[in-house]
């Protein structure tokens, strides 16, 4: 490959990040206001759904069963916290965000100790980078099947012994790709993400390295 086309390439791959970020304005205003009025967070124009709370403290219950307090867990979408808050903390933490405004947020909320903080692309991240981990928890993006490739990357960090505690839609092509996949596959109750804005059938799945 010529140097003019790796340039190209990369004013190519440029441009692309720009829109998606572009893309995400809309968003930053709702986030804003939500966190001024101190309400639920659910932005469907980004497809960011917080996690309820019981729903989150379920999961990091889960997640502790196997691997235990002292333990690194990385969690690819942060959002504005939800898991964390639902963790307390309790180990080595990396969190994943692509939203500026979302990792923001979590530093002015978490007042002590922090989680290692990356504002990047989960998809765009590596185990070669970021190294493996002991549990993942994670609510992905469910827009046009993003949560089945999340989860599949998702499950290239975990340690032998690990485990992965996460949601997904609950719909065909992740019954079909997912569920064979995973160790407990259980749908939530309808309306279960009502208060987050969305009546989307959800699953909370666990995969056990």
């Amino acid at each position: 490959m010529s140097g003019i086309d790796r340039l190209l390439g990369l004013r190519q791959a440029n441009y692309e990040r720009a829109v998606r970020q572009a893309a995400l304005a809309p968003r930053f205003d709702s986030i804003r206001r939500a966190l001024a009025g101190g309400g639920p967070v659910a932005i469907t124009g980004f497809n960011l759904f917080q996690t309820p709370e019981p729903i989150a403290a379920r999961m990091a219950n889960i997640l502790a069963e196997r691997i235990g307090d002292a333990a690194r867990i990385l969690e690819p979408s942060a959002g504005l916290g939800r898991l964390i808050n639902a963790w307390q903390l309790r180990a080595q933490w990396v969190a994943i965000e692509e939203a500026r405004e979302c990792v923001n947020s979590i530093h002015k909320m978490l007042k002590k100790a922090k989680p290692e903080l990356k504002h990047c692309d989960f998809l765009e991240s590596s185990p070669a980078e970021l190294g493996q981990f002991d549990g993942v928890i994670m609510n992905p993006p469910f827009q046009r099947g993003r949560d089945i490739k999340h989860i599949e990357h998702a499950a290239t960090f975990l340690k032998p012994g690990g485990r992965l505690v996460g949601l997904c839609f609950d719909g065909v092509k992740q019954n079909k790709i997912l569920r064979p996949m995973v160790d407990q596959w259980e749908v939530l109750p309808e309306g279960s993400f009502r208060s987050e804005g969305t009546g989307a059938g959800v699953v909370m799945f666990t995969i056990d390295n």
